[in-house]
């Protein structure tokens, strides 16, 4: 194992027991084979490894997978806890890769090391346009399946393409509020994310902020091609 690494809210000091999941990302120096990721699977896995939150969400790279020009291809992605459906994944192909480009994207700069190389020296800076794409991909991800969502996402994506910095959630849906001249969906959003039996945004909220966003990443993109 060349390094192991905290990310997700627990990194960026947005963690709550309640709701959120422990987020590990690990590199190792060669591919593992199958029966090996199995085993290791196996291992972590809830509960013969305990998870004291809601689950364990844990992606492991050996380290020539990463310059994946499409995006880092993991070698296993695992999902496991007590209020987490199981999932072991073993084949990038058959899962979105916009989350691990994201993920690697946000590790590289504000993971905190457990074991080993930190994850400055592991992992790659990835291509702007690349990170781009991700960040339209998961936009239009999360306009399908959560309103909450979708929109505390945009506000991570805007904050990151005009300011160059990832953010929590909270934080990012924080900066935006305060560039909106009505931040009510934003309000919406948090509400609904501290409580989930609040009412969450109308269809309507999220057009209004993902709208923009999104046609501010394409735009930041098309003005990356022209540079």
């Amino acid at each position: 194992m060349a390094g192991a690494w905290l990310v997700g809210s627990g990194a960026l000091g947005d963690f709550d027991p309640l709701r959120s999941d422990v987020d590990v990302q690990a590199v190792c120096t060669a591919r593992l084979q199958r029966p090996e990721l199995e085993q290791l699977a196996a291992a972590l896995s809830h509960p013969a490894l305990a998870c004291p939150a809601r689950g364990l969400e844990f992606v492991l790279y050996s380290h020539e997978d990463l310059a994946d020009p499409r995006g880092p291809a993991f070698a296993l992605n695992l999902n496991t806890g007590p209020r987490m459906d199981h999932h072991a994944g073993y084949d990038p192909e058959l899962e979105p890769r916009f989350w691990f480009v994201l993920d690697v994207a946000i590790a590289r700069e504000l993971a905190r090391p457990l074991v080993g190389r930190p994850p400055r020296e592991l992992l790659p800076a990835l291509p702007r346009a690349l990170v781009l794409a991700a960040l339209r991909d998961a936009l239009a991800w999360w306009r399908e399946h959560d309103s909450a969502e979708a929109i505390l996402a945009a506000c991570r994506a805007w904050a990151w393409a005009t300011q160059g910095r990832w953010l929590s959630k909270t934080d990012a849906a924080a900066w935006a509020a305060s560039q909106l001249a009505d931040a009510a969906p934003i309000a919406k959003a948090l509400a609904h994310r501290a409580q989930a039996t609040a009412r969450g945004p109308a269809a309507s909220d999220v057009a209004a902020l993902l709208g923009p966003v999104e046609l501010l990443l394409v735009s930041a993109g098309r003005a990356d091609r022209e540079d």
